[in-house]
């Protein structure tokens, strides 16, 4: 009898179980968002979106979207994100909204539809709509907080982990070459992440740190969710082959226009000039890098090699005795040289033979000009001792 009995509940427990999967639940879908050439959108755009019990359509769908600003001011973006002031919050928008938004755009768009039960969909969006409801703002970092990261916490925490191995083949290279082929062809940008980005940027990513970059975080939920992507448009604009190069060559341009100014102006008899054209630069530079790294609170920024081989003493260029001058050059040139031999040797990751020519180019420009100055006036001094004078 009680054999039966629990057999009969048995049964009872199973049709239930069955009835709940039947019953149709939410569905939730991520959209990823191709790259486009505006300055925030050149990585591309990771969304979340869920759609009602029962109306697999885009109107009863709406998307949470993790890269808006509190405000549309630039300046105030950048300034916020490089001091760590929380000020990207999530909203709530419309899929068909947002679905027309990026198509405007020319964006290529995919759409990948995610296997959660219904407990996991009611997990992910009771915590994405606390944050929403409290306003909750969080401090962007190219690296560990945006768009992609913010989506791939919650989706692991709504599945117990099921991401956190992330997709078994990541890009190569470090976050450097991720951000580099991101700006790939903006000379501007290039140059500035060849002069201000430090060290950091050069660690190869875990295929967890990896999923920064919507792509890989779509095809991590394509491996570990068994949820291929479909995609819905192409991209519309043509895409140019580009370098991310660009920004080295520019610093190595910069050094042999440094190098050219300090022997035009010497065959000119005008060496002062050169070495104010030289300190200037080097200087303005080096006074440049210390600032940003006193700034921005980005570890990737503040610790920084170039703030040891770019140094504000090179204004004082000009102003050096001849004998000082050539004694500060050996100096420096010595440094870049210790700089490009640990780079070599692989104990330096920063890339930082661009670095060294600019300051190296120049200074021995400088100081093979006054050793022919020096050779130029030996015979001279040989020849008239009694009326040679010391040079100033």
């Amino acid at each position: 009898m009680l054999c039966s009995l629990v057999a009969v509940v048995a049964v009872i427990l199973g049709l239930t179980r069955e009835a709940r999967a039947d019953v149709p639940h939410r569905t939730v879908d991520l959209y990823t968002i191709g790259p486009s050439g505006e300055l925030p959108s050149r990585f591309g755009h990771s969304l979340l979106c869920v759609r009602e019990a029962g109306k697999d359509t885009p109107e009863s769908g709406h998307c949470y979207d993790y890269g808006v600003p509190d405000r549309e001011d630039m300046t105030h973006v950048i300034w916020n994100a490089v001091r760590n002031t929380p000020s990207f919050i999530p909203v709530r928008i419309e899929e068909p909204r947002m679905y027309e938004f990026f198509k405007g755009q020319g964006r290529q768009i995919e759409r990948q539809r995610l296997p959660l039960s219904a407990e996991e969909v009611d997990k992910l969006e009771f915590a994405i709509e606390d944050e929403i409801r409290e306003r909750r703002a969080y401090a962007y970092h190219p690296y560990w907080a945006n768009c992609a990261t913010q989506i791939r916490d919650h989706l692991d925490a709504a599945t117990n982990g099921r991401l956190r191995e992330g997709p078994s083949e990541i890009p190569r290279g470090g976050f450097r070459d991720y951000m580099e082929d991101g700006h790939s062809g903006r000379v501007g940008i290039l140059t500035a992440m060849a002069l201000y980005l430090g060290e950091g940027n050069d660690r190869v990513p875990t295929p967890w740190e990896a999923m920064l970059l919507p792509f890989v975080l779509r095809d991590a939920v394509a491996e570990r969710f068994s949820a291929p992507p479909e995609k819905l448009e192409e991209r519309l604009a043509v895409i140019l082959p580009t370098s991310r190069a660009v920004g080295r060559v520019v610093v190595f341009m910069l050094a042999f226009l440094l190098f050219l100014a300090v022997r035009i102006t010497a065959r000119r008899n005008k060496l002062r000039t050169g070495l104010m054209i030289v300190g200037g630069v080097l200087g303005a530079l080096a006074l440049s890098i210390e600032l940003t790294s006193a700034l921005v609170k980005w570890s990737e920024i503040s610790h920084n090699w170039a703030l040891l081989l770019i140094l504000p003493t090179d204004f004082a260029l000009p102003y050096l005795s001849e004998k000082r001058l050539a004694l500060y050059l050996r100096v420096r040139l010595a440094m870049a040289g210790l700089f490009a031999a640990l780079e070599i040797a692989n104990v330096i990751h920063q890339p930082m033979l661009p670095l060294v020519a600019l300051v190296a180019l120049p200074m021995a420009g400088i100081l093979s000009t006054l050793k022919e100055r020096s050779r130029a006036d030996a015979p001279t001094a040989t020849a008239s001792p009694a009326t040679s004078s010391p040079r100033t």
